[in-house]
């Protein structure tokens, strides 16, 4: 059974990176190109917004 497990998650995996690495006709990106090029842009949000949070979570002294 571990066999067919490891066989059948390993064909996910290659099947994933085989969609995300697959070039676009049109434009010729893929989608990995694309995730690259915005990632700066998803790192300064998950900036914000972990700033957001942490001023709206107050730390709390109910443990003492």
């Amino acid at each position: 059974m571990g066999f067919f497990k490891g066989a059948l998650f390993g064909a996910a995996v290659y099947a994933t990176v085989q969609y995300i690495t697959k070039k676009d006709i049109l434009t010729g990106r893929s989608i990995l190109d694309d995730l690259i090029e915005k990632a700066p842009d998803y790192i300064e949000k998950a900036k914000i917004y972990a700033k957001e949070v942490e001023i709206k979570v107050e730390p709390t002294n109910d443990f003492v």
